[in-house]
């Protein structure tokens, strides 16, 4: 009974995380943003639209392509940062980009 209290009263450090909000600014200027047509959403697909059906079949491999899926989205995100800090048409926050 002690350790049920205990675990009910412990103190998590992420309820004191701070929640942010964006700035007034980009409120203000992205108010009425309806963007379109923002690419396809690659993410947790890239290998299952790629690759042979017998690949997948096999469950001990499963893991191991999705390590391999993980690095290749961790890549395509980095080109994106990449493209934001030297696009000079986008903000530098925007998460609107192909």
């Amino acid at each position: 009974m002690a350790e049920n209290i205990k675990k009910a009263n412990e103190v998590r450090s992420q309820d004191f995380k701070y929640k942010s909000r964006a700035p007034y600014y980009n409120q203000i200027h992205h108010i009425n943003d309806n963007f379109l047509n923002l690419g396809y959403d690659y993410r947790g697909k890239i290998y299952r639209k790629n690759t042979s059906t017998e690949l997948w079949g096999n469950p001990l491999q499963i893991p191991f392509i999705g390590r391999l899926e993980a690095m290749i989205t961790l890549l395509l995100e980095h080109a994106k940062s990449i493209k934001k800090t030297f696009s000079i048409a986008h903000d530098k926050e925007t998460i609107h980009i192909n």
